[in-house]
């Protein structure tokens, strides 16, 4: 069964399409809007200028899969915006939220390809517009990898799945971009990383799989798996980078995978919770009651687009379900077959509802679409409400105080506005830090990659060392000064 011939609806009029645009534009906006008042953080600090202190290097990155380099792909959001607007912060976050959007879109074409109709598309884009679970992803740019993760992720599946759709392989030009594609999503974030595995689930669900005898095997891997073959051996290069390859990913502590009962548990009860704007609520038995109800909803009749909804959400956290700390913003991806599945069966549930009151006398006059929209729009007003209370609740302190030390350096510089000569050699003797992010925030600001930045508060300098340097500032009492 291919995704064409599944479950879409009738073709609706353009006006009704472009009347749910502006809706979905302006909930987005609604709940959106107001992270261009927030400041940077200082994990910030550092990316950009790592990307910033290495150009050449990060543009080779973009091709050189078999290096270890830390997402590159983000390395082209930041460095652009930071070479026209400095350390403004609005530009950054007028920028997410265009890439926000512009997933927003991609989600709804997600659904689609897979079968859905108009309505349970436009919900599963409502969920993508705003999902306080979700947290940081909406104000903090320092998530920017999960943002344009997900976004090459679904348009490479979208672009893959809309030509197997109408019947078609993908030829020799239309691979290239494919893989052009996934090799945007793997260069923005270790996520990524399952989608070889989503295309083979897809062909599975859809398409069908070959089975034996190996003449048909073989037939299959020169057709429809061809692009899946492409996909898993630039995946294979790509994992040799992030696990063998020198200074790798899996080096660092905060990466390590820890495989253990103990691991998915903690990751299923975060992700659960955040997913379902739910939290601390969950135990195993919960857990287990979730998918097995998930499970159940799937494989109960033959409908591909919820069976394939569950193995996306079952494998595509598997590159962060064994890391610990990994939910929230982490599940960007993740959130595509989650939203959509959510759709569905919410649809179903909304027509069974108007059907049954349709009959009954005290709605009967009202009739079963008049019922079924007064159904959607009750359900969307309060899934609204609820994400506005988690909001304004949670995450308005968060956005509200974000990196305040990194805000407060940066102001002091705009105001003081020191002139550095290149080549200059730069102390500060004290900060308010004490860690390097007052070096990465000066070298920024100077914007010359020829400026050296020494703090002594972080490695102690000599009275000699102090003495060379071409200029020294510290903090007093909270304010910048300029020694020399």
């Amino acid at each position: 069964m291919t995704s064409s011939s599944s479950e879409h609806e009738a073709g609706s009029p353009r006006w009704h399409k472009w009347a749910l645009a502006v809706f979905l534009l302006a909930y987005f906006l609604y709940f959106s809007w107001d992270s261009l008042r927030v400041h940077f953080s200082s994990d910030e600090m550092f990316s950009m200028w790592s990307y910033w202190h290495s150009p050449w290097r990060l543009l080779a990155a973009q091709v050189k899969l078999w290096e270890f380099y830390f997402r590159p792909m983000a390395g082209l959001f930041y460095v652009p915006i930071y070479l026209t607007f400095g350390l403004n912060p609005v530009p950054y976050h007028v920028a997410l939220l265009l890439l926000l959007l512009a997933g927003v879109c991609q989600m709804y074409r997600f659904a689609r390809v897979l079968g859905t109709g108009e309505l349970a598309s436009a919900m599963a884009a409502l969920i993508a517009c705003y999902h306080a679970g979700l947290n940081h992803l909406y104000f903090n740019t320092v998530f920017i990898g999960d943002t344009l993760c997900g976004l090459f992720y679904l348009t490479a599946f979208v672009y893959y799945a809309r030509i197997r759709a109408s019947g078609r392989l993908p030829g020799g030009r239309q691979t290239a971009v494919f893989l052009g594609l996934y090799l945007c999503a793997l260069n923005s974030k270790e996520t990524a990383a399952t989608l070889p595995l989503i295309l083979l689930v897809y062909e599975g669900v859809y398409h069908g799989v070959p089975r034996l005898p190996w003449t048909d095997l073989a037939r299959w891997i020169r057709g429809p798996g061809r692009v899946v073959l492409f996909a898993g051996a630039l995946n294979l290069v790509y994992l040799y980078s992030r696990a063998f390859a020198p200074n790798a990913l899996s080096h660092s502590p905060g990466y390590r995978l820890i495989i253990s009962r103990a691991r998915i548990l903690d990751f299923q009860r975060n992700s659960l919770s955040d997913l379902l704007l739910t939290w601390n609520t969950f135990d195993w038995r919960w857990i287990l009651g979730i998918w097995a109800l998930v499970t159940y909803l799937a494989w109960r009749r033959r409908r591909p687009v919820l069976r394939f909804c569950w193995f996306y959400m079952l494998l595509t956290p598997l590159p962060i379900e064994f890391v610990e700390g990994r939910h929230g913003a982490y599940l960007y991806t993740s959130l595509a077959g989650w939203a959509v599945f959510a759709s569905v069966v919410f649809v179903d549930l909304v027509s069974a509802a108007s059907t049954f009151l349709s009959g009954e006398p005290g709605f009967r006059r009202l009739g079963r679409q008049a019922l079924s929209a007064i159904l959607v729009v009750a359900c969307v007003f309060l899934w609204a409400r609820e994400n506005h209370r988690v909001k304004e609740s949670q995450l308005r302190p968060e956005m509200e105080n974000l990196s305040p030390r990194t805000w407060v350096a940066i102001q002091q510089l705009r105001e003081m506005n020191p002139r550095i000569r290149p080549g200059s050699q730069v102390v500060f003797l004290d900060d308010p830090f004490h860690n390097f992010d007052m070096a990465f925030i000066a070298e920024l600001w100077f914007q010359d990659r020829s400026v050296t930045v020494r703090l002594n508060q972080a490695t102690p300098l000599s009275p000699k060392e102090i003495a060379a340097a071409d200029s020294v500032f510290t903090f007093e009492g909270g304010k910048l000064v300029q020694v020399r």
